[in-house]
């Protein structure tokens, strides 16, 4: 793979999506706006005793974190969809329209990601369960069913965390499976993604995903170094986060398409 013209093109991507496509720039900031506005909903120096080490609950206005919540996770399935479009490949960058197949798209695309995180889910449940439902540990026993419930408990993480490895490796191959076919059930067949990652190789994959944990890496510092300016931080990190989303979109779409072309090359 060319990691680097990979980047340049995912770059120039973002670049043509928004530059200039100032409305289209404007719909992607108010996607975003309601988790925005979570941070001032409550203040957390007044909701923090500092003296005491206590937390004032009442003073969070759960009411309106849960209309923020629940607004900002419906506009996500509608930039969900336009993902959808960004993995189909299309060039130049979609156009956001026809907004009821956005949001039916968007829609299919969470639950695929949601399919793969459900492992995820239901082992930290399970591991939650022994912790909080098993009484020999609560009574601080030491006999043979406190031991074995310590041990599952502790296979239980290390499940946990081989599903979380699973999930970052397949998951966003599996959305771009399921934009590519339409199919819910295509975007979450382990064998046919795992066939695509070994045609472009596992080597290769793996430096693909470390490049863009590189990328992260860069784009969090910026993040944070705009976050201490005073009132207009935050309003900057809304601006620059869908450069950075649609980049990393167009790269993961690139990074599929090696495995596909691969896949093209070898049958014939």
């Amino acid at each position: 793979m060319d990691y680097g013209a990979m980047i340049t093109d995912s770059f120039e991507y973002a670049k043509e999506a928004l530059v200039g496509k100032w409305g289209r720039w404007m719909i992607f900031i108010l996607i975003s706006l309601p988790f925005a506005l979570i941070n001032f909903v409550f203040d957390p120096q007044k909701i923090i005793d500092k003296t005491t080490k206590t937390f004032h609950w009442e003073l969070v206005h759960w009411d309106q974190i849960a209309i923020l919540i629940v607004a900002g996770l419906l506009l996500m399935i509608f930039f969900a969809g336009y993902e959808v479009r960004i993995y189909r490949g299309i060039k130049p960058a979609p156009e956001f329209d026809n907004w009821k197949k956005l949001f039916i798209d968007g829609l299919k695309m969470s639950i695929v990601t949601l399919l793969w995180f459900l492992p995820i889910i239901a082992t930290i449940l399970a591991g939650l369960g022994i912790i909080f439902f098993d009484t020999e540990i609560a009574k601080g026993s030491t006999g043979i069913v406190a031991v074995v419930s310590v041990i599952t408990m502790i296979l239980m993480i290390l499940l946990a965390f081989v599903f979380l490895i699973v999930f970052f490796l397949y998951a966003v191959l599996g959305s771009i499976r399921f934009a590519r076919t339409g199919s819910i059930r295509e975007g979450i067949r382990f064998s046919k993604i795992s066939e695509v990652i070994r045609t472009m190789g596992w080597l290769s994959y793996i430096t693909a995903l470390i490049v863009l944990v590189v990328l992260y890496a860069a784009f969090w510092i910026i993040r944070a170094c705009l976050s201490i300016i005073p009132f207009v931080g935050w309003i900057l990190i809304m601006i620059i986060n869908p450069f950075f989303l649609i980049l990393t979109d167009r790269y993961f779409t690139l990074v599929y398409e090696q495995g596909e072309i691969q896949q093209g090359a070898a049958v014939q």
